[in-house]
């Protein structure tokens, strides 16, 4: 779905250091949708004892989604106003994590997005999830399935209005 705008995507989110540590990737993206992925990673590991992915892998995860999702709309970057995650269960480290955004609602001076995070059960699975993200609706993963599990969900704010440009002519707050 829209490669154009995954390859426009894909090269704004894996700039910034942070983004490239993560190894972040647009898997999808299309007006008011985007997927993103980030792979296993040991430095990821917030709890030792279960492994658990730390929450704020996924809180980032969360952010980056969601402003990705308007990117694909706007064409370009917005600061983040509000967020709020839930964690529904842990994020097994040494699997994948796909996050996908859904613009709610765009207005003139604030957007909201939602956004799931999901894990594959396994990585014989992942390719399975991903297709099933493509197709269903918004809101339509099952919390444990035998393809993968919802691990948190987000809602964030955004400030789409004009704004004071900083470097480049992107909106600074």
């Amino acid at each position: 779905m829209g490669a154009e705008h995954v390859e426009r995507l894909d090269g704004l989110i894996r700039h910034p250091p942070f983004h490239a540590w993560l190894g972040v990737e647009a898997v999808e993206a299309e007006p008011g949708r985007a997927v993103l992925r980030i792979p296993p990673n040991p430095d990821f590991v917030g709890n030792p004892f279960i492994p658990a992915v730390h929450g704020g892998i996924l809180a980032a995860l969360i952010d980056l989604a969601g402003g990705a999702a308007l990117f694909v709309d706007l064409q370009f970057p917005t600061p983040t106003i509000d967020m709020r995650v839930d964690y529904l269960r842990p994020a097994i480290a040494g699997r994948a994590i796909l996050a996908e955004a859904r613009v709610k609602s765009l207005g003139r001076t604030i957007a909201f997005v939602d956004v799931d995070v999901v894990q594959p059960t396994d990585e014989s699975a992942e390719p399975r999830l991903a297709s099933r993200i493509s197709r269903r609706k918004f809101g339509d993963v099952d919390v444990k399935d035998e393809e993968g599990r919802l691990v948190a969900t987000g809602r964030c704010a955004y400030s789409v209005k004009d704004q004071e440009k900083g470097p480049r002519g992107f909106p600074i707050g």
